[in-house]
């Protein structure tokens, strides 16, 4: 199946790519460091643009007039090209979030650096091989070959994951039946009206985020952000609405249990232990300590964190582990099973696996009926993908493939010759035995089937003829076999040569022992994202990274070499995790798994390219990773604190705050053993640890803007709940889209040396009669009345 992109697709898809790329840097540098899944979004303004660009084309009848630049800049532009269009941006902006631009790379900044307590540059004790700042001489190169190495891993596995095993990738199905129905009359109509909402939403935030810059004051502590929504007092621990309509918009595409989880976790920290701890000031840690020292309070703050996530992170490659191990040898002992039957037995039971007499003209009809409604799906809140830089997705946001079910509507196909084509070939090679044991799908009762353990978040039907064409086009473009092991093996070479050049304390052996170990990582990775939706690729970079970092030592500069290599593991798995989920879509949208895996490639190596260039906006305006800046980055300190307990050990900690790691390690593991012991309708209410754990060193304020975002959609699903179904996350989209766009001309005056001239600042009651009054001054904080 030849699927073409015209150079407009390329061109915009390249422009969005690095619009929702900005869009993922401004969120993992912000003071939650969470983001949302844009899979939703990126489908969406992709189809809108090229779409109203072709039918341009179309209206002036170019095709007769200047058949040439039709063909170049307005080619017809259908599923399939939607679907690989989708894969080509988000490709590139998944760099911004696997490259490490808020974790590990800015880890080995300087900043993250002083954060930690180091040694400032220029006394004694500095040691400038413990500090790697992300310049473009070093970001580019290492993730050229970091980057892209997950595509290379898992590519044979597709047909075993996508249709021997079947397993369903909620994000990606949901992102295929989308696209589908995008490209029905009805559906084109309710993609440009969402495509309204998503634009009028993200004008309005733009427009309120340039007016929160121009009050925030010179120093960056005034504004909106500092607005006591509880009381001044209750404003020095955080607690109040900082108008961060980015994250009410991440709110309200995150699941509810992250969002009440995060709130449960501010209410635990900043509420209560926070408070109590300061009372043990000179007794569990030394007086008058700076607030970033991590001897003090602050070391609470970073290490409860690291252990409150790893405790669920742990559970969670231990479970996918598990669950995959189980389900494998489920799986041998059935073909043993089947194997052990006489050959007699064997054919009759694949003759016999599908209902449907599976011929070329019922199947040829359903491809090239245009007009057919979509694949039936349900879609609910849950089901969106969130990327966070330490997860935002529920691990209840599990979706499972149904079996065949002839009572669907059928297949959604296109009139084009791509679709014809693979009629025509259907109709040459008629169903065999083997066709209908693969139409017939895995035995009844697996975990990506929806037995009792899988509840269906999201459910893709389809009949055996439907399934039986999407297979054909599926498989009938095979991707030769040595790319795999050449391109893999090649990057493992190359990076085995220039990160140690690139970032010195990184032996070759530490990269090559990398390389090794990461495909046992990315496997359980792939399997588990398929079937629950959560992408554990930060959870395995973290294991590398303590391990790595312990390994190397502290008279082996660890703590570079295990951020260093946590970068080679992180962005492997998540992209070998993106690419299946990727073919899941290609499989729905009958796009060839070629197509998806060049645009994926080129996607993430352009990315490689460009994202640092991006990044330059706001590291160049020097707040990066700054505590009290726009752009704290809290992940990276985070990271580098984990890997300082890696070579230095629990005995630099401050007093006690070991044996509350262990508790709060086990507290989280406990958590989730709880969640998966108990009934689903009663599950869904224990919270996430990991959720929990992220507001213990940002603040509360963020965790009330998540909540925030929650109690809108709650109470729109109250007053309408079709119309919260239809546009809750449109809105939530269009709030992030808007304030990303604002943080380009921001940065550029940053770093253009113009800062916010006004500054709009709160007072008590020495000069005022109510609980607290604004004013405006001209300048920074330091005009405030005390």
């Amino acid at each position: 199946q030849e699927i073409h992109l015209a150079n407009l697709p390329r061109f915009a898809g390249t422009v969005l790519g690095l619009l929702f790329a900005i869009i993922t840097l401004k969120l993992s540098l912000g003071s939650a460091g969470i983001v949302p899944g844009l899979s939703i979004p990126g489908g969406l303004i992709s189809f809108a643009v090229v779409k109203s660009w072709t039918a341009v084309g179309s209206a002036l009848h170019l095709s007769r007039k200047a058949p040439l630049a039709y063909r170049l800049l307005f080619q017809p532009f259908g599923l399939q090209e939607n679907a690989v269009l989708q894969t080509f941006i988000l490709s590139i902006s998944s760099v911004a979030f696997t490259g490490g631009f808020g974790t590990y790379l800015t880890g080995m900044s300087y900043q993250a650096h002083l954060n930690l307590g180091g040694v400032p540059e220029g006394e004694p004790g500095y040691d400038p091989q413990l500090v790697y700042d992300p310049i473009l001489s070093r970001s580019i190169p290492y993730l050229l070959v970091t980057a892209v190495g997950g595509v290379f891993m898992l590519t044979q596995l597709r047909k075993l994951m996508i249709v021997d095993w079947r397993l369903p990738f909620p994000s990606g199905t949901a992102s295929g039946v989308m696209l589908s129905s995008f490209h029905t009359a009805s559906g084109e109509a309710e993609a440009l009206k969402k495509v309204r909402v998503l634009s009028w939403t993200g004008l309005s935030s733009f427009f309120f985020s340039m007016i929160k810059w121009f009050l925030q004051g010179e120093d960056y502590r005034c504004g909106f952000n500092v607005w006591p929504t509880f009381g001044l007092t209750a404003l020095k621990w955080t607690w109040n609405f900082d108008f961060q309509q980015n994250y009410v918009g991440a709110g309200m595409i995150c699941p509810h249990i992250v969002n009440w989880s995060m709130l449960l976790g501010a209410l635990v920290s900043w509420g209560l232990m926070w408070p109590l701890m300061t009372k043990k000031e000179g007794d569990w840690y030394p007086a008058g300590l700076k607030s970033q020292d991590f001897q003090g309070l602050f070391g609470y703050k970073v290490f409860l964190t690291v252990a409150i996530l790893m405790g669920e992170g742990m559970y969670m490659v231990l479970r996918v582990m598990l669950s995959t191990g189980r389900d494998l040898t489920r799986r041998w002992h059935e073909l043993q099973e089947l194997h052990d039957l006489p050959r007699a037995s064997r054919l009759w039971s694949r003759r016999n696996s599908t209902p449907v007499e599976v011929a070329g003209d019922p199947l040829c009809a359903a491809a090239r009926d245009q007009e057919r409604a979509p694949t039936a799906v349900s879609l609910q809140k849950n089901t969106t993908q969130v990327s966070a830089l330490d997860g935002c997705s529920s691990p209840h946001t599990a979706g499972a493939s149904q079996p065949c079910d002839s009572s669907n509507t059928p297949l959604m196909g296109r009139k084009d010759p791509a679709a014809g084509a693979g009629c025509q070939h259907h109709a040459r090679d008629p169903a065999n035995a083997r066709d209908a044991a693969i139409a017939a799908g895995p035995a009844t009762g697996s975990a990506a089937d929806g037995g009792d353990d899988d509840k269906h978040l999201l459910e893709f039907k389809e009949t055996a003829a439907e399934r039986l064409l999407r297979i054909r086009v599926f498989l009938g473009e095979a991707i030769p076999w040595w790319l795999a092991p050449a391109g893999y093996g090649g990057l493992a070479v190359l990076s085995t040569i220039f990160i140690p050049i690139i970032y010195h304390p990184v032996k070759w052996y530490y990269v090559a022992v990398a390389y090794i170990v990461t495909p046992l990582f990315a496997l359980p990775n792939s399997y588990g994202t398929g079937l629950t939706d959560w992408d554990n690729c930060s959870m395995y970079g973290k294991l590398v990274l303590f391990i790595f970092a312990a390994w190397a030592g502290s008279a082996g500069k660890g703590v570079i070499v295990g951020l260093g290599i946590c970068g080679v593991v992180f962005g492997a798995t998540s992209s070998a995790a993106t690419l299946m989920s990727d073919f899941r879509t290609g499989y729905i949208c009958l796009a060839a798994p070629r197509a998806m895996f060049v645009a994926q490639l080129v996607g993430q190596l352009i990315g490689a390219a460009l994202v640092p260039i991006a990044f330059l906006l706001f590291y160049n305006t020097g707040l990066v990773n700054v505590p009290d800046g726009p752009y704290p980055s809290p992940f990276s300190t985070i990271y580098r604190g984990m890997a300082l307990i890696g070579t230095q050990g629990f005995a630099a900690l401050p007093k006690y705050c070991g044996v509350l790691m262990l508790a709060f390690f086990l507290a989280g593991m406990l958590l989730c053993l709880i969640r998966d012991l108990l009934p689903s309708k009663y599950a869904r209410f224990v919270p996430s640890p990991m959720a929990m754990g992220i507001p213990f060193y940002i603040g509360a304020a963020s965790a009330i803007d998540f909540w925030l975002g929650s109690v809108v959609v709650h109470i729109w699903e109250f007053v309408n709940k079709a119309s919260a179904d239809e546009l809750a996350q449109t809105v939530g989209a269009g709030l992030l889209v808007g304030d990303g766009l604002w943080s380009v001309p921001s940065s550029i005056i940053a770093i253009a040396g113009r800062l916010p001239p006004v500054c709009m600042g709160f007072y008590g009651k020495s000069l005022c009669s109510l609980p607290y009054c604004m004013g405006f001054w001209l300048g920074g904080s330091e005009r405030v009345p005390a």
